[in-house]
């Protein structure tokens, strides 16, 4: 009796839609088909959790699907403030890392090298050669790599004392 009463009012609420639809324009028919619609699919949705036809959390979406247009909306219009904010911080990122480099690219002297790289002897008799300022490098920068958990400072200078040693070899 209850399921035929619902069926019947049901029947009637669509038929009001439809004469109401009918008299609208054709922008604000496609509205209200589209409200229409999804108001339905909302209430599907959550006869469906209370009869226990579907899990809630399903249910849950389904009716937040009405506001996922306005905060798209919402998303559109904040998107280029984001995308400011990100370029500038990624602008200072890079200008502290080029600072970072500008300190470390001084001139260094080939006795702060050696000291660096923990090289003992002299570059003019020979006793230094590339391979054992190459050697050194490698024992070093294996221990304060950025990648192994190391400091960007500390492998700048070692790169840099190499670069140096090695321009004063060849």
């Amino acid at each position: 009796m209850f399921q035929s009463l619902l069926l019947i009012l049901l029947l009637i609420a669509l038929f009001w839609a439809v004469a109401k639809f009918k008299k609208k324009p054709p922008a604000e028919a496609r509205k209200l088909l589209l409200r229409s619609g999804i108001g339905a699919l909302v209430i599907v949705l959550i006869m469906m959790a209370i009869t226990g036809r579907m899990h809630w959390l399903f249910a849950l979406i389904g009716a937040l699907l009405p506001f996922t247009r306005g905060i798209l909306g919402i998303g559109m219009q904040l998107l280029p403030f984001w995308l400011k904010r990100r370029q500038e911080t990624q602008g200072s990122g890079q200008s502290q890392q080029q600072s970072q480099q500008g300190a470390t690219r001084t001139d260094m002297s080939v006795k702060e090298a050696m000291d660096i790289l923990g090289i003992k002897g002299e570059i003019t008799s020979g006793e230094i050669t590339s391979a054992t300022v190459n050697d050194a490098h490698r024992r070093l920068i294996q221990k304060v790599h950025p990648d192994r958990g190391g400091n960007d400072y500390l492998a700048a200078k070692i790169n840099h004392a190499r670069d140096t040693l090695l321009k004063v070899i060849s």
